[in-house]
């Protein structure tokens, strides 16, 4: 019964996308369904080739089913490709235009579709090279296309001549002055620039989850019939060169602009964004490549791009009250966040941050860096043409580094408060309903003390000594750290709420609380030597027994919010900023309120008050009131200014 309802599923579908309007999303999101399933079946069991039956679960088809829906999928697939690569060079696409972003929809799920009727192809080689052929030629196409018209700044400038007369005793002056004032806007997104990446994303990846298509690939790129090898694979690695490809044109495409390096720059930490789009990658290929060794030896840039990559796929998505937790995605937050620790840790001598900074973990990270340095080389796995393409674009990075920093340096310390103080404000979020007002409270000390703290001689970004790479990588791990780890403590507070534990230690039994408990602990190897750091320990000693492990990282995370505000990098004091409120998260998973941390705020506030008293006075009947906190807030910035 089972197997005929299977077969006339099979045979509505090949049915309804012969139909003229057949091939829309709905049906080829049953469609790509379907094939995912039918390439997890198990080998043939009888017939001939065309007669070949498969069967699983009481699904069961014939391969001539196969040749059936590839003719039809790829014949459709070759057209809406003509039309894609017609529509990458027209230089006035709309975002608006939801028409072609339909089509672009379309297209990725049966460009899927399409990648997966390969894997089911094995048991036909002519016809696998034949169709390989034509994906392989489309993917060509889109490596080596560069779009003309890109976005960029349109300058308006004005010119006035101003004359002036000064009149002396026994002579006039004449003055003529010129006046020059520039409005530069930014032209429009352009779209052109999602649909490439969206297209490439989905190659990606396919390739990364189907380790048979990455072989097939490699194999018919070797065909007689290819005049130029696209990929450069050497033996084993899991053809990984074949990914490799494709991520580093999505690199291309999505930083070959000033505009898109002054996107990157806004990447590098969590905000609302208007141009903000969800990936095409799943979060368990894009962390597949990221575990894989042969990216430590990649350029700093791209493994910060490839990070942020990962970070996006993450997302900020707190589970849904009375859904079922998917554990596979718990265990991806629990290893991405372990992953970002073992990054972070292995970076940050790269730096060259004072060893009292570091502390103990000094000797460790070094020792790590020496244990895990790999032997594979990422360029070996490049083509020629596209080593080419990278080492030109990472040279452009220093240009846009220096522009960022020239526009970093005309804002004062105030500024940069002010505006920590509102994305701290907007990032509120996060953080548990009933915390929100402690949580504002507790990080707007910590801020507003940092700017004056003196931190000696111990410096995050030295201009002479710290590539504008080392600061993306840094950021970029910091967004991933956060993003996972939040993740994993909302999926921990989801399940504390579904078994009503009374403590952590009653949902111990989840890996990812366990995790994520352990892997805290590792802060405790680093010093606390920053006047602000040892504010934090002083004060939560009167709570020995609270947040034994996570303290540690609020501490270092304190620190390196401090290090961040002295060397004027407004992207790095936001995420930390993000880290430490994700971290006031997990104090209120561990205890159930912020009492420890909340300390802190009248610590703060006497530590003020005896500095200057008369600025102070009453300052400590501060309510929870978030207007009134934040009312507080302002009169403790003004006394700073002042």
């Amino acid at each position: 019964m089972v197997a005929k309802k299977s077969k006339g599923k099979i045979k509505h579908l090949i049915s309804a996308i012969q139909s003229p309007q057949g091939l829309n999303a709905p049906n080829l999101k049953r469609l790509y369904a379907l094939l995912h399933h039918w390439s997890t079946l198990k080998t043939p069991i009888s017939g001939s080739p065309l007669d070949m039956k498969f069967e699983k679960c009481g699904l069961n088809f014939k391969f001539k089913d196969i040749n059936c829906l590839s003719d039809i999928l790829f014949k459709q697939l070759e057209a809406r490709f003509h039309g894609f690569f017609s529509a990458l060079h027209e230089l006035n696409v709309s975002a608006a235009d939801n028409g072609k972003c339909f089509l672009i929809e379309e297209l990725t799920l049966l460009l899927r579709c399409c990648l997966v009727m390969l894997v089911l192809m094995e048991y036909d080689q002519p016809l696998l090279v034949q169709k390989g052929l034509g994906i392989l030629y489309l993917l060509s196409r889109l490596v080596t296309t560069e779009l003309s018209g890109r976005n960029g700044k349109s300058c308006i400038t004005f010119k006035k001549l101003i004359s002036r007369q000064s009149v002396s005793d026994d002579c006039t002056t004449s003055i003529t002055e010129e006046f020059v004032a520039s409005l530069c806007l930014w032209k429009p997104s352009d779209p052109r620039y999602a649909f490439l990446c969206a297209v490439l994303e989905v190659f990606a990846d396919e390739l990364l989850v189907r380790q048979t298509l990455r072989q097939y690939f490699v194999m018919i790129d070797c065909a007689p019939s290819r005049s130029e090898r696209l990929f450069m694979c050497p033996s084993g690695h899991g053809n990984i060169g074949s990914v490799l490809e494709v991520i580093c044109a999505h690199f291309v495409v999505s930083l070959s602009d000033e505009q898109a390096f002054e996107n990157f720059h806004n990447r590098l930490f969590w905000c609302h964004r208007d141009d903000f789009r969800i990936l095409e990658m799943s979060l368990p290929a894009a962390l597949s490549l990221l575990l894989n060794p042969i990216m430590l030896s990649a350029p700093k840039l791209f493994q910060a791009y490839l990070i942020l990559m990962v970070s996006e796929a993450i997302g900020i998505r707190m589970p849904q009250p009375n859904t079922m937790l998917d554990l596979k995605l718990m265990d991806c937050y629990t290893v991405a966040f372990e992953r970002s620790i073992f990054l972070y840790t292995r970076h940050m001598s790269s730096l060259h941050v004072d060893d009292d900074f570091l502390g103990d973990n000094s000797s460790f990270i070094r020792s790590d860096l020496h244990g895990s340095s790999s032997k594979l080389n990422f360029e070996c796995f490049l083509h020629p043409a596209t080593r080419d393409k990278l080492h030109h674009l990472i040279s452009k990075s220093y240009d846009a580094w220096n522009s960022y920093l020239s526009s970093m340096s005309s804002r004062t310390n105030s500024e940069l408060v002010a505006a920590s103080i509102a994305f701290m404000k907007e990032s509120l979020c996060i953080v548990d309903e009933s915390f929100k007002d402690e949580a504002l409270s507790i990080l707007s000390c910590i801020i507003l003390r940092n700017p004056s703290d003196d931190n000696g001689d111990t410096l995050l970004y030295k201009k002479e000594e710290t590539s504008s790479q080392d600061i993306y990588l840094l950021a970029s791990i910091l967004k991933l750290m956060s993003s996972s780890m939040l993740q994993a403590i909302w999926y921990v507070k989801h399940l504390r709420f579904s078994v009503c534990p009374k403590s952590l230690e009653d949902v111990s039994s989840c890996k990812g609380c366990d995790v994520i408990v352990d892997i805290l602990g590792c802060f405790e190897h680093f010093s606390i030597s920053l006047p602000i750091q040892k504010f934090l320990c002083e004060t939560l000693r009167s709570h020995p027994a609270r947040h034994k492990k996570s303290k540690w990282m609020f501490f270092h995370f304190s620190g390196l919010l401090s290090l961040s505000y002295a060397s004027g990098l407004d992207f790095l004091v936001k995420d930390c900023l993000f880290a430490l409120m994700v971290l006031l998260n997990m104090f209120i998973i561990e205890e159930g309120d912020l009492a420890a941390a909340d300390s802190l705020f009248v610590s703060s506030l006497e530590s003020f008050s005896s500095k200057s008293s008369d600025k102070f006075e009453g300052v400590t009947a501060i309510s929870k009131s978030s207007q009134i906190v934040s009312s507080k807030i302002r009169k403790i910035q003004e006394m700073y200014l002042r």
